[in-house]
């Protein structure tokens, strides 16, 4: 398995579709280097404003803040919105700085995620369906940040909101209650935070990272979880590659490789895991 000092986008942003870019930057967990990665759109109206995707771990507010600073380097480079797949604290750390740097900017997610996103409440209050979950949840990832309301915009599937052209939102709950994945639409890009992983090697030792389903031990309802990815499966009309936020690939994952993962028999080989149960 190669570095991920060698991806293109490492503690920088790089184009990985027109008008999408990513930075992936490490997460040191227990002697584990787990890849973490933001996003950002490009505004298809103003090339100026910008729709950031995730805001890293406190790890990363540092490196993101540099990453951010040296890719938005024009006087008029705007984030217009934060767009947070889910409110676990390798996702939302350097939020508080961000609406800071740019006043006008709004912290956009889904309507469940509410409660853990503006009123502090933490996930270890959710009864979960597993006793993974249950026994584990204590050592999971509330975050810190608190949103202000007025700094932040709910949505469900079908709001519209002012980048809906470019950006949709697409339930895929399971993970947390409000977990969701964010559709690119002009190049069928799929951004889906935890709700897959590609980040973890084969039961079997090989090399390479195999897809998974989310971590278990902080996973509210492993049930929904897996029916997020049929969610996800279901939006093959209007995506051709998916980028997880635990993603070791340089280019996102094929559709296809997340149907033969989650129907492995009607695969017809490869690498399947299921990390956690």
């Amino acid at each position: 398995m190669d570095s991920l000092t060698t991806l293109p986008d490492f503690e920088r942003f790089a184009e990985v579709r027109p008008g999408l870019f990513r930075c992936t930057l490490i997460w040191p967990i227990g002697g584990l280097e787990i890849p973490v990665a933001t996003f950002l759109v490009r505004s298809n109206t103003n090339p100026h404003d910008w729709v950031l995707i995730d805001a890293g771990a406190p790890v990363h507010i540092d490196k993101l803040m540099v990453a951010l600073a040296q890719f938005l380097d024009h006087t008029n480079d705007t984030i217009k919105y934060i767009a947070v797949t889910h409110a676990h604290l390798d996702h939302t750390a350097a939020i508080p700085l961000l609406l800071g740097k740019y006043p006008e900017c709004k912290v956009l997610f889904h309507a469940e995620e509410k409660p853990f996103m503006c009123h502090g409440h933490s996930f270890k209050t959710c009864s979960g369906d597993t006793w993974t979950f249950t026994l584990l949840k204590r050592f999971g990832h509330d975050s810190t940040v608190v949103v202000p309301e007025d700094r932040s915009l709910t949505l469900r599937h079908g709001d519209p909101w002012e980048f809906d052209h470019i950006l949709r939102l697409v339930e895929t709950p399971g993970h947390t209650p409000g977990s969701s994945s964010y559709l690119h639409v002009p190049t069928r890009s799929l951004m889906v935070g935890d709700a897959l992983m590609h980040c973890i090697t084969s039961p079997m030792g090989q090399a390479l990272p195999c897809i998974s389903g989310p971590l278990a031990m902080s996973t509210c309802h492993w049930g929904d979880a897996m029916k997020a990815i049929d969610i996800i499966l279901e939006t093959k009309d209007d995506v051709d590659n998916v980028f997880p936020a635990h993603d070791f690939s340089k280019n996102g994952i094929p559709i296809q490789n997340i149907h033969d993962f989650h129907h492995p028999s009607s695969s017809k080989g490869g690498v399947l895991s299921w990390f956690g149960l």
